[in-house]
């Protein structure tokens, strides 16, 4: 038994076809294209031939375009994996980014992320988190953080004189 798409309107075969021409998601075309090839009568086997799309995943096109319309034709990409810390430690680690390190008597002025992470941590707000979550966490409440630069002063008493007057080497 043979399967086609369902009858189509003039409207759907022009808007299939503009969607087959212009569109830039290239799932979205090929998928156009197959519905237009049934809707011309060729076979399952003739369309997978010619796309080099699997049979099974043919049909599934044609089914789901005979219930959903053109809502089958774009591309449902997956969301990924689950988030692993939940919106309230999310929140708890936003919040103890915007305190002042001082102000929880740590001896630094600013937080890094390694030093926002260790914190984090201690204070039992989660088990263990990588820095760059810590990144992403900050990136998506619009919290900007600066790399620390620690400066070290020289001992050597003449250093001030050598640091002015120092010589290029060729």
């Amino acid at each position: 038994m043979c399967i086609f798409v369902r009858e189509l309107t003039a409207q759907e075969g022009n808007k299939l076809v503009r969607i087959a021409r212009k569109s830039s998601d290239s799932v979205e075309v090929r998928r156009a294209l197959v519905i237009l090839a049934s809707a011309q009568k060729m076979k399952v086997p003739e369309i997978s031939d010619l796309y080099h799309l699997s049979k099974e995943h043919i049909r599934h096109i044609i089914r789901a375009f005979d219930e959903d319309g053109f809502q089958s034709l774009k591309p449902r990409y997956g969301g990924g994996r689950p988030r692993t810390f939940t919106e309230e430690q999310r929140a708890d680690i936003t919040e103890l980014a915007q305190i002042p390190p001082k102000a929880l008597g740590l001896p630094f002025t600013q937080w890094s992320l390694s030093k926002l992470k260790e914190t984090a941590e201690q204070k039992g707000i989660l088990k263990s988190i990588s820095i760059e979550t810590i990144r992403v966490i900050l990136d998506e409440a619009d919290i900007t953080y600066q790399h620390t630069k620690t400066w070290k002063e020289s001992n050597d008493p003449e250093f001030e004189s050598k640091k002015t007057n120092r010589i290029a080497v060729p």
